[in-house]
């Protein structure tokens, strides 16, 4: 069965992070993958006009999604002032209509950053809603909410993954998509002494640890109602 992928991410680098190995194993076996950003990113930079820094990290995002082979959905809210908010909903229910995902990755509920968690639950209200007939966008409803599974805290905070994904052998091309966010790592790197690269590789360690490989990434399930493809895990990969 050839599925349907869609990762919604706050920040233009934070799918890359935190599903980059597990998108591309989807990918490999023939499935459809895209990446939804919610906001613009335009706090990712210590100085700068912020417009400029927007334009440079949608750059970044393309050129990471490329790599994927991903299409990439953008709907351009103000980095560090995300909400739920009725254009935010609007914009992401017709981003999930128009891609139709089977399976959709959204942010952990309570990851550190509030764009994360507002992230979150931006992904659920359009799940839920984008099956709904009279919520109009301008795609069609979905007739099947698809499946959502929570992506891992940065730095491990927080509960422990439920499900792991070997990425051992997808880790090579998560690296490279990270590394199209120059501006990141330049910036982590000046400011804290952070290579971004290497902070993402622990941590994918540590998730191999858990799980008997070398390198894996971590999810939860999100417990929810309707409950409309039956799965209790991700699909095998």
């Amino acid at each position: 069965m050839s599925l349907r992928i869609m990762a919604i991410g706050a920040h233009p680098d934070d799918v890359e992070i935190l599903a980059a190995g597990t998108l591309a194993r989807y990918r490999e076996r023939g499935h459809t993958i895209a990446v939804c950003i919610l906001t613009d990113g335009r706090l990712g930079a210590p100085s700068g006009d912020p417009d400029d820094v927007a334009a440079i990290r949608r750059e970044e995002a393309q050129a990471a999604a490329h790599l994927l082979g991903a299409e990439l959905f953008w709907i351009g809210q103000p980095d560090g002032m995300l909400f739920d908010n009725p254009e935010t909903r609007s914009a992401t229910v017709e981003a999930v209509r128009e891609f139709a995902p089977n399976i959709v990755f959204a942010h952990d509920p309570n990851d550190y950053h509030p764009d994360h968690r507002a992230a979150s639950s931006i992904a659920m209200s359009a799940r839920q809603l984008a099956t709904a007939p009279l919520f109009a966008t301008g795609s069609r409803p979905l007739s099947t909410a698809p499946s959502v599974y929570y992506m891992d805290t940065l730095g491990l905070v927080g509960d422990a993954p439920e499900l792991w994904v070997d990425i051992s052998s997808t880790v090579d091309i998560k690296r490279q998509m990270l590394w199209c966010h120059k501006s990141q790592n330049e910036w982590l790197q000046n400011t804290d002494g952070i290579d971004y690269v290497t902070f993402v590789d622990r941590q994918g360690q540590i998730r191999g640890l858990q799980c008997g490989t070398s390198y894996a990434e971590g999810f939860r399930a999100a417990r929810t109602y309707p409950i409309e493809t039956g799965c209790n895990g991700l699909p095998a990969l």
